[in-house]
């Protein structure tokens, strides 16, 4: 599941959910935002996206 931490959910919380059901693995990427988005409410010049990786078992 790709998930940025911009979202509502932590990346702790979003761990647990899926240890419950198989294994579970997290890659992460740092992104440059949009220089075109002067509106935004997040003033961060870079967002992290995560990978969250479940494999069944």
């Amino acid at each position: 599941m790709s998930y940025n931490n911009e979202g509502l959910m932590s990346s702790e919380v979003i761990k647990n959910i899926m240890n419950k059901y198989g294994r579970y693995d997290l890659t992460t990427t740092q992104y440059q935002r949009f220089k075109a988005d002067n509106n935004r409410f997040n003033k961060a010049n870079s967002t992290t996206e995560y990978l969250h990786i479940l494999e069944k078992v």
